[in-house]
């Protein structure tokens, strides 16, 4: 690595460069959108329809209404290059068809070292990470719709540097089989057929002051609007789960404006689609198979049950093609309902 001039310098190009090596695109929040649950990545990360468990908080909060018991949810994604994701939540059901949860999603880009104005090894490091705390709420209104709000506060650190934010995530699922009166059930060739809605990251912005460095400068980094539609159905007598997502990311983009005189901003919202397919097949009640497509990006994985007297255990596993050459990712869920 070359020697650089000032720490102050360095710490900027982390802030740049890092939020690319963690996932694939270099916009603020960008770890917000790499699948960290291991049911959802094996089905090609397609969930926004699909949330009924503990993770829903990441998918879909309207789908956090369907939990009848407490709900305990943990997920680790282990991936190269010092890079760091993981998750947990608790959950409960309250009254009338309605859910409250808690979560921790935590990222972290590992160590560099750091220099002085010389650009000689101090002998400490800099590192990144970002926490988001979530408050979820979801409830079932009528038979047909279930509504939820997830309310988050943003923490994210780079050397001495830190920001805070607070945002918003809204969802709905439509259940369709309900609205139709068809009974659930798994005696016609489409069943559970649902429709998921979420918009999120609103309000969701990092204020950076780097006065604390000695360079006198703030910069302020919105979190892209990101709007997500779902549709997930089950086949085969319900043995079979399909879903698709589509992902529109909308980015605020800065762009620098000379017009000979003086130096200006302009601001431009440019907009990105990801599209998501899987599927998740249940051989038996203890095992069931999912494989997927993540925005091209091939997935895999499988989740294993064990039902005891007042417990329900889940192990799931999944795996996440290379991207860009930073190496296969695996992940790892674990989820006990009591």
């Amino acid at each position: 690595m070359k020697k650089l001039k000032n720490s102050t310098i360095f710490i900027l190009l982390i802030l740049g460069y890092l939020p690319v090596l963690a996932a694939e695109g270099g916009y603020n929040g960008v770890f917000l959108k790499v699948p960290v649950d291991a049911r959802a990545t094996g089905m090609g990360g397609a969930h926004i329809a699909v949330s009924n468990d503990g993770y829903s908080q990441l998918h879909n909060p309207a789908g956090l209404q369907t939990i009848t018991a407490n709900n305990f949810a943990s997920s680790y994604r282990a991936m190269k290059l010092g890079r760091k994701l993981g998750y947990l939540s608790i959950g409960f059901p309250t009254r009338l068809e309605s859910a409250l949860a808690f979560s921790w999603l935590y990222t972290g880009y590992g160590e560099v070292e750091r220099r002085d104005n010389s650009g000689f090894l101090t002998g400490s490091t800099i590192s990144s990470e970002e926490h988001v705390f979530g408050l979820t709420f979801a409830k079932r209104f009528i038979p047909w719709l279930g509504l939820g709000t997830k309310l988050s506060y943003l923490h994210k650190s780079i050397g001495d540097i830190k920001a805070n934010s607070v945002g918003f995530n809204l969802g709905a699922i439509l259940y369709v089989d309900s609205l139709s009166g068809y009974e659930a059930g798994y005696t016609k060739y489409l069943s559970d057929l649902t429709l998921g809605l979420v918009i999120s990251n609103l309000a969701g912005r990092y204020k950076w002051d780097s006065n604390t460095e000695g360079l006198g400068a703030t910069k302020t980094d919105d979190f892209p609007i990101d709007i997500g539609l779902g549709l997930a159905g089950r086949i085969l007598q319900g043995k079979l789960l399909l879903a698709a997502d589509m992902d529109i990311l909308l980015k605020r983009m800065d762009y620098p404006v000379d017009d000979g005189e003086t130096q200006t901003t302009d601001r431009e919202t440019v907009s990105e689609a990801v599209f998501q397919f899987g599927g998740e097949y249940e051989l038996n009640d203890k095992l069931t198979l999912r494989t997927g497509l993540d925005d091209g990006t091939f997935t895999a994985g499988a989740g294993f049950n064990f039902a005891f007297e007042k417990t329900f255990l889940s192990i799931n596993y999944a795996f996440s093609n290379d991207r860009v050459g930073e190496g296969d990712d695996h992940i790892f869920s674990f989820g006990l309902i009591f």
